[in-house]
């Protein structure tokens, strides 16, 4: 037998309560207003939640005036906001601005410029200008390079001074700015662990990289992006596959900090290299 708290109403012959634990026939133990405990046998049809309200009639016994079942409003459920994406145009328009940067790799494939932009990531596009004009990206290898994928490079020897030269820096926000095809940021291993490893998108990874609220800091917040004249340059770079912690058969970026560019020489011969880096 179910217990059922008594719900007041104004009036004291009449009262209403809340089915609960209903099973047609058995009866349910609720407290009149006038302090009477009574048993009311649940009537067919009644589902836990239906309202059942009792009237005391002119005998002075109890009885079920009516039942109601309250209406439930399904609230259809609120999707997640897409992201905000700058337009291409607009993205193109930044890279034409006054504030942008013109950057000039020499790789074994030939030059690749690239448009800087610090108001899309001002931290991470400091750091960058900070690696070109102190001469880091020299004799780098370009390890992590996927076809429709990207390319990956930065790391050095950890004996090279260039190790341990520069300390990680925290993250930029979001500013709408999507992993686009030739997009250029940094790599991370979570929060606030930029460095000195750089990634540029060969495709466009929008879906998968770079969603958040505007505002969000994250580390996924490119900084520039190839010029539309060295895209086929860019495209050009030979992909040597993904690092094997991801289950790729190319170069594996810990025996890069161990054993240098010797180690690629000899493993990975067609690997191409960013020979150095200047502000164009």
């Amino acid at each position: 037998m179910a217990a059922q708290d008594k719900v007041e109403v104004p009036d004291e012959n009449r009262f209403y309560f809340c089915a609960k634990s209903c099973e047609e026939g058995a009866g349910m133990k609720v407290q009149a207003p006038d302090g009477v405990m009574l048993i009311i046998p649940i009537p067919k049809h009644v589902l836990d939640g239906d309202e059942i309200y009792m009237m005391k009639g002119s005998d002075g016994e109890w009885k079920v005036e009516k039942i109601v079942r309250p209406t439930i409003i399904e609230v259809p459920a609120v999707a997640p906001a897409e992201p905000q994406w700058r337009s291409q145009a607009a993205l193109e328009q930044d890279c034409s601005s006054p504030e942008a940067v013109a950057v000039r790799f020499e790789t074994t494939k030939g030059p690749i410029v690239v448009k800087v932009v610090p108001s899309w990531a001002p931290l991470g596009a400091k750091r960058f200008l900070d690696l070109v004009d102190d001469g880091y990206f020299s004799d780098i290898a370009i390890y992590r390079a996927i076809d429709r994928g990207l390319l990956q490079f930065g790391v050095v020897k950890s004996t090279d001074p260039r190790s341990t030269r520069y300390d990680r820096i925290p993250d930029d926000r979001l500013v709408g700015i999507p992993y686009a095809e030739g997009v250029i940021g940094f790599a991370a291993a979570g929060p606030g662990t930029r460095k000195s490893t750089i990634c540029i998108m060969k495709a466009d990874f929008r879906t998968q990289l770079g969603k958040g609220a505007h505002g969000t800091p994250s580390t996924e917040t490119p900084f520039g992006m190839v010029a539309p004249e060295s895209m086929a340059t860019m495209h050009a770079i030979t992909c040597i596959g993904d690092i094997p912690q991801l289950n790729g058969t190319g170069a594996d970026p810990a025996k890069l900090e161990q054993f240098g560019n010797d180690y690629i020489h000899q493993e990975f011969p067609s690997c191409d290299f960013i020979i150095s880096a200047s502000r164009a």
